[in-house]
């Protein structure tokens, strides 16, 4: 869980925990985030929070949002960014304390760590893609599950051929950013995969048993093969 840290001259810092799956940042006292500051929109900005990863969308229609200086309408945040948003500048810090992947496996199993999704994936359809999966909040919903009966996912093809990662989370997060990125997500009826991002060419789509991979949710089936970047990813239940 990351969190927005406000610096406001001399005054001291306010810090706002990422907590919820949907938060609001302006200058209506009912956001999430308030901010109160005539320059800001009543309803600035959105952030879509999965695990320890952090969206933001500019959604005010008279005023814009900023991060590191650029103009921005959707992004991912990554840790350090620095975001303006009217008068008002805000610190992204990102989960820290969380395990990861080890180096090694993150590059040879495209296993990506928490907080980790590129600022390059956030295309026109990462924002609906990502509330596809989040299937009315069942990320904190969800009935915590035997290890003996998590999903797994092996791979198939590759240097990293015969490991296998357990889905032991709600969302697990897979590819090369700026190549292809997909999101496995444990939803309180089954598993499904979501195409985040990636090259717009069809032909370079991950595929689910050889079909290519929309923007919506896929639900996944024991013995599904993944094909990511020419890697076979096996799904097992």
């Amino acid at each position: 869980m990351g969190i927005l840290i406000l610096k406001s001259g001399e005054e001291e810092a306010k810090e706002f925990k990422l907590d919820h799956s949907r938060m609001v940042i302006g200058r209506r006292p009912s956001c999430d985030i308030h901010l109160n500051d005539s320059t800001v929109s009543g309803e600035h900005a959105l952030l879509i929070n999965i695990l320890d990863d952090s969206f933001i969308e500019n959604v005010s229609k008279t005023n814009g949002t900023w991060i590191n200086g650029q103009r921005i309408k959707k992004s991912v945040l990554q840790d350090g960014d620095k975001i303006k948003i009217g008068g008002q500048r805000l610190v992204y810090q990102a989960d820290q304390t969380m395990p990861g992947v080890d180096e090694d496996d993150f590059e040879k199993t495209m296993v990506l760590k928490p907080g980790q999704v590129a600022r390059d994936v956030a295309k026109g359809s990462q924002v609906q893609a990502i509330r596809d999966a989040e299937d009315t909040a069942a990320m904190k919903a969800i009935v915590p599950t035997p290890s003996s009966k998590l999903a797994r996912l092996k791979v198939r093809t590759g240097p990293a051929k015969g490991k296998e990662t357990v889905i032991d989370r709600a969302m697990v997060t897979l590819g090369r950013p700026g190549v292809q990125v997909v999101v496995v997500s444990r939803r309180k009826d089954a598993y499904y995969v979501n195409f985040i991002a990636g090259a717009s060419d069809a032909a370079t789509k991950p595929t689910v048993n050889g079909k290519a991979l929309q923007s919506r949710a896929t639900k996944l089936a024991d013995g599904d093969v993944i094909n990511l970047v020419d890697v076979e990813i096996e799904f097992k239940l």
